[in-house]
């Protein structure tokens, strides 16, 4: 048995930090925690002093797509689409690496071509390579043409069609099911243009993955488009922008986990800047974010559950950008306390994990950031990492 001596301990279940509290930690799960009083003398003597550092929960990234870097070269990252498998492989365990670094103990990946999500997912655990825990989609469903159909997405038409896809993800060892309610945002048109599944096709998705007791996770903008998928039952909305105080009521309602993914808008923003790009005007890129900015926090006043997540893979979106994401969710309007738990204990319960992690409690998995400062008074901190622990073995932050 391993014991941790942290000397401030943020246990992201929302109570209060806790000062110089120890930690038993054995066949990688949490098996004990309190003060020096509860645990014999000779183990708090040989504890790994951390009392210089805060202690929280490993971070949760709900939203990557392994298989690409946050490339903001356009051209470069055009030619990432059409590389062969074996070099896409490569950089996915590049990028597992990277985001482990960063902090983040478990992703979820939402499409990619080529089944690499699943196999990087049967490398991590066979412990073949180092890297975050992984659940997946495997393939995204979408219309024929439809968003990310190019990203060796699973299209689909019909209902009867969806059906086949979501069983054919779920035979392929899915954690959940990803689909495309819509495609991604029209800066110029400042809209998310039609919503692409017709509602028989996407209740079909959502019916029969219940069926096969599969969360589902939706790419939805736009108002018709977010509003359909609150009307099916989908489990988390993923993206969610240009919609309207009414629909953010709705999400709340619902309680649907929402994963706004604002890393993505700030880049696009820092990149039409500094680009003169068509698609992506400075003007029109800053009033959709703000305007996205602006439900997140009315949601979340509202008791919506709000859950951190990248999108990472996305224009400049690196994998472990998490930090960022909490940053921002803060800049939104949301306190540390709860910008962490975004990360932590909201997103594990979304992607179906929050009985193993997301907290520091008993008989959960040793998921932990050893970070220097505390972020619940600079939220900054989050980034300075210190030591990163996953299911108790230590990975230094080099």
């Amino acid at each position: 048995m391993m014991l941790i001596k942290a000397g401030l301990l943020i246990d992201g279940t929302g109570g209060p930090a806790q000062a110089a509290c120890y930690l038993a930690v054995k066949d990688g799960f949490i098996v004990g925690r309190g003060q020096a009083g509860d645990f014999a003398a000779d183990q708090v003597a040989a504890a790994v002093d951390y009392s210089a550092y805060t202690v929280m929960p490993g971070l949760i990234d709900p939203h990557v797509h392994l298989f690409l870097e946050g490339i903001s070269d356009q051209k470069v990252r055009t030619l990432r689409w059409k590389e062969d498998k074996e070099t896409t492989l490569i950089r996915a365990v590049k990028n597992l690496a990277l985001t482990l670094k960063q902090g983040v103990t478990t992703v979820r990946d939402l499409g990619g071509p080529y089944g690499i999500n699943s196999l990087v997912k049967k490398a991590i655990n066979q412990g073949v390579v180092s890297g975050p825990r992984v659940l997946t989609s495997r393939q995204a469903i979408s219309i024929t043409g439809g968003h990310f159909h190019y990203a060796g997405g699973r299209e689909a038409d019909g209902p009867d069609e969806m059906i086949k896809a979501v069983r054919e993800q779920a035979k392929g060892n899915a954690d959940c099911i990803k689909f495309m309610m819509t495609g991604c945002v029209n800066f110029v048109r400042q809209d998310a243009g039609f919503v692409e599944l017709s509602l028989a096709e996407a209740q079909a998705v959502v019916n029969e993955a219940q069926r096969l007791k599969k969360p589902v996770a939706v790419h939805a903008n736009g108002i018709d488009g977010v509003r359909q998928a609150l009307a099916v039952g989908v489990t988390t909305l993923e993206h969610g922008a240009l919609i309207d105080e009414d629909t953010t009521d709705l999400i709340t309602e619902s309680g649907v986990y929402w994963i706004p993914t604002l890393v993505p808008f700030e880049r696009m923003l820092d990149y039409g800047r500094t680009h003169q790009a068509k698609t992506l005007p400075e003007d029109n890129i800053e009033s959709v974010y703000l305007r996205h900015q602006s439900m997140v926090l009315r949601a979340f006043q509202a008791g919506a559950n709000i859950v951190a997540g990248t999108d990472a893979g996305a224009l400049g979106v690196m994998h472990g950008d998490m930090w960022r994401e909490i940053c921002l969710l803060v800049e939104c309007g949301l306190p540390p306390s709860a910008a962490l738990q975004s990360a932590t204990r909201l997103s594990a319960q979304a992607i179906g994990l929050g009985d193993e992690v997301g907290t520091v409690e008993t008989n959960k998995r040793a998921d932990l950031l050893v970070l220097k400062g505390n972020p619940l008074k600079d939220i900054a901190c989050v980034r300075n990492i210190v030591k990163v622990l996953k299911d108790g073995k230590e990975y230094p932050n080099d």
